[in-house]
């Protein structure tokens, strides 16, 4: 089953808007560990939001 592309604009969105604040503080860290550890957190929150709207 195939999204609309406005629908995974949508809830991408609504994923990063739930990420604490900390946590995308650290996506510009010059500290590599955190950055990717962030990254991390972040693409969870995607593929979790985007899989609970199938």
């Amino acid at each position: 089953m195939n999204m609309h592309p406005d629908l995974v604009r949508a809830v991408i969105l609504a994923a990063l808007a739930k990420v604490p604040d900390s946590t995308k503080r650290r996506l510009v860290s010059t500290v590599p560990e955190r950055r990717e550890q962030a990254e991390d957190v972040v693409a969870a929150s995607i593929v979790i939001a985007l899989a609970q709207r199938r």
